[in-house]
């Protein structure tokens, strides 16, 4: 069943159903003990140094979640996973850039013939196949008829009049 709902309609859905289990990983990894702990020792968390990358945080999250279903909508589930994969090597290169020790030389090379193959995968299935023959001269068959049909438009009718057998 599809659900007729718009791209933010969509955000809102996958973050609402991921807001339902918070609760549950507050308690299976141990996060609801360190908040009350925080709150007993009256640490500053609502001071700007930790509630503006928390924000930022929510903020980003927010439009990579709309992005990511507009182009969802955008491309096709191939394109998009090839997308996500230039989306890693890209990261991959900035951390090798900025760390030395990120990435092995086998894991970049690794990921480049994993994204190759997804794209040669994905102009392989977005070709147009070709037309059997048969359909194609069947088809240019019909046009034949349709356009002898509309420059002939009299003589149909007077051969329907002349055969439809009624007596003289």
């Amino acid at each position: 069943m599809t659900v007729g709902l718009n791209t933010w309609g969509l955000v809102l859905y996958n973050n609402l159903e991921s807001l339902l289990l918070f609760p549950l990983e507050l308690l299976l990894m141990g996060e609801l003990k360190k908040i009350k702990h925080d709150i007993k020792e009256e640490l500053p968390w609502h001071s700007i140094s930790v509630v503006l990358p928390v924000g930022l945080s929510c903020l980003f999250g927010l439009a990579i979640s709309f992005f990511g279903f507009s182009c969802r909508r955008a491309i096709s589930a191939t394109g998009f996973t090839v997308l996500g994969i230039v989306n890693k090597l890209l990261t991959v290169v900035i951390n090798l850039v900025i760390w030395d020790k990120y990435s092995t030389v086998v894991g970049t090379i690794g990921l480049l013939i994993c994204m190759l193959g997804g794209v040669l995968y994905q102009q392989s299935s977005s070709k147009p196949k070709a037309a059997k023959p048969e359909e194609t001269r069947n088809h240019n068959e019909v046009q034949r008829r349709l356009l002898e049909m509309e420059s002939f438009p009299d003589s149909n009718n007077s051969e329907k009049s002349v055969d439809s057998g009624a007596p003289k």
